[in-house]
C-alpha cells in the first residue's frame, strides 16, 4: 500500500504525459462523468497502466489544485470501479487513494489503473459525446485519450498485451520450476569502466554538495544507496539534445510517484547539461519553498551519451520519524524496488539506442550499520531483528535485456541475496522478489 509521501509528487509538481492524466472534479453520480472517467481508465489501461488524478484544473496551461465542489460527492474506489464496469470490456479493478496536498490541505483522489491486460480493452456502451460502444482507446503525445489511428499504434497496443500475456505464462512456468539466473560477472575492462563512471558521478555531486551544511539532508547524512547501469554496445548519441529526447521518451512510463532519474519542470531541479552528461540535482538549494526538504527527495543523477546512468539517493526510511529513527532500519522490500525501478529505466533508454547487448549493473548502500531489517508499511512479517554489521556493500552483475523482460525475479534475487544476507543471513525468498516485482510494474506501490 502506497504512503503519502510516496503520491504526493503527483499534487506537488502536476504535470500531465503518457502515464499521468489530471480531471477536474468529476460526479460520478453522472452518467457523462462517468464515461470521462472510464474512457481515460480504458485509454491508460491499454497504455500499461498509469494514474489519473482528480480535482486539478487547467489554469493558462498551468494545473492547479482546486477544493471539490460541496455538490460532487466524494470518489470512492467503489465508484469508481463501478464506472469502469459500466464501460469498459473486460472490466478490471482500479484503486483509489485520497492524497492530502501538502501545501493547501485540500484532498485529492489518486487513481491507480493496472496495466497488465492481457488483451485489449474496449468501450462495450454509448455515451454521446464522450465515448463510443465497440471503440478501443489508448494515451497519445498530447497527452490524450483517442482510438489507435495508425499501424503503428496498433502493433504497439497488441504487443503491450502480447508482453502481460508473457508474463503471465512465466509466472505459470516460475511456479512449476524455479528458475535461477546468475548475475554475469563484467568483465574486468567493463567492470572497471562502470565503476570508474560511478566514482566520477559521485565527485561531482560531492563537488556540488560542497558548500552545504555537514547535516544537510541533501548530504545524506545517514547513508544513501548509488546505482551505476551501463548500456553494454550503445552506439553514443550525437549530442545531449538528442539523449534529452531519449531520456523523456524512456520517462513516459512511471512506475511510482518519486521515479529514479526523476525529470523535474521546476527550473531549480529540471535537468540541465554540464560537459558531455545530462544531469539533474533534485537536492540543490532555492529560494523557491519546497514541499519534501529529506534525504529520500534530494537525488542526484547524470547520464552519457555514450549509454552510462548513474543516481544517488538517501534512505526514504530515515524519512519517517514519528516511526522510525533516522539511520536505524532499512525497510524489507524497498531494495527490490529501488534497484528494479532504476534497472527498469536503464532498459526503457536502451530502447531508443542501436546495438545494445546487455546492460551492466553497480549499486552501492552505505550506512547499513547498526539498522535493522524491517517493514515500514507493516505489510510483511519481519521477525527477530535481523541487524547489519556491514556499514556498505556493493553488488554488480550484468544482465540481457530479453532477461530483463523475462526473468527479472531471477536476476534481482541473485543480485540482491548478498545484501540481505548482511542482516544476520536473513534468506530472500525468491516470492518476497516477484511480488514486489509485480506490484511494482502494475504501479502498486
Amino acid at each position: 500500500m502506497p504512503t503519502t509521501e510516496e503520491l504526493q509528487p503527483f499534487l506537488v509538481e502536476p504535470r500531465e504525459d503518457l502515464a499521468a492524466e489530471y480531471k477536474t472534479w468529476l460526479d460520478l453520480t453522472t452518467n457523462d462523468h462517468k464515461a470521462i472517467l472510464a474512457k481515460a481508465s480504458i485509454a491508460m489501461a491499454n497504455h500499461g497502466g498509469g494514474y489519473i488524478i482528480v480535482g486539478f484544473d487547467d489554469q493558462g496551461h498551468q494545473l492547479t489544485s482546486v477544493a471539490r465542489p460541496a455538490a460532487v460527492p466524494e470518489v470512492s474506489q467503489d465508484v469508481v470501479n463501478a464506472a469502469i464496469q459500466r464501460f469498459a470490456a473486460p472490466a478490471f479493478h482500479a484503486e483509489v487513494y485520497n492524497v492530502p496536498h501538502p501545501a493547501n490541505g485540500i484532498v485529492h483522489p489518486v487513481i491507480v489503473v493496472p496495466g497488465n491486460m492481457t488483451e485489449p480493452v474496449m468501450s462495450k456502451r454509448d455515451c454521446p459525446g464522450v465515448i463510443a460502444q465497440n471503440r478501443c482507446y489508448i494515451r497519445k503525445p498530447g497527452p490524450r485519450s483517442e482510438e489507435p489511428q495508425t499501424g503503428d499504434e496498433w502493433r504497439e497496443l497488441l504487443r503491450r498485451c502480447v508482453l502481460a500475456g508473457r508474463e503471465d505464462m512465466l509466472e505459470a512456468i516460475r511456479s512449476i520450476v524455479s528458475g535461477r539466473v546468475e548475475p554475469a560477472a563484467l568483465p574486468p575492462d567493463a567492470r572497471a569502466e562502470l565503476h570508474d563512471f560511478l566514482e566520477q558521478a559521485r565527485a561531482r555531486w560531492e563537488e556540488l554538495c560542497a558548500n552545504l551544511p555537514e547535516d544537510a539532508a541533501a548530504r545524506f547524512p545517514q547513508g544513501y544507496y548509488e546505482m551505476a547501469f551501463s548500456l553494454v554496445g550503445a552506439e553514443s548519441a550525437p549530442n545531449l539534445g538528442e539523449l534529452q529526447n531519449r531520456l523523456q521518451t524512456a520517462h513516459r512510463l512511471r512506475l511510482t510517484g518519486w521515479p529514479a532519474f526523476l525529470m523535474m519542470n521546476t527550473n531549480e531541479w529540471a535537468p540541465y547539461p554540464h560537459e558531455d552528461f545530462v544531469e539533474a540535482w533534485v537536492g540543490r538549494p532555492s529560494d523557491r519553498q519546497r514541499n519534501y526538504e529529506d534525504s529520500a527527495h534530494a537525488d542526484f543523477w547524470r547520464v552519457s551519451k555514450g549509454g552510462k546512468l548513474y543516481t544517488i539517493r538517501g534512505y526514504s526510511e530515515d524519512s519517517h520519524a514519528e516511526r522510525l529513527a533516522p539511520g536505524s532500519a532499512i525497510d524489507i522490500t524497498l531494495p527490490v524496488w529501488r534497484i528494479a525501478e532504476g534497472l527498469l529505466f536503464a532498459a526503457r533508454l536502451a530502447e531508443t539506442f542501436e546495438e545494445v547487448e546487455a546492460i551492466s549493473v553497480e549499486c552501492r548502500f552505505t550506512g547499513l550499520n547498526d539498522r535493522v531489517l524491517t517493514s515500514v508499511n507493516r505489510d510483511r512479517a519481519v521477525f527477530d531483528d535481523r541487524t547489519s554489521h556491514t556499514p556498505e556493500i556493493v553488488l554488480t552483475g550484468q544482465v540481457t535485456l530479453d532477461q530483463v523482460r523475462d526473468n527479472l525475479t531471477e536476476f534481482m534475487h541473485q543480485l540482491l541475496t548478498p545484501l540481505y544476507e548482511r542482516f544476520d543471513f536473513f534468506q530472500l525468498s525468491t516470492e518476497l522478489v516477484d511480488t514486489e516485482l509485480g506490484r511494482l510494474r502494475r504501479g502498486r506501490f
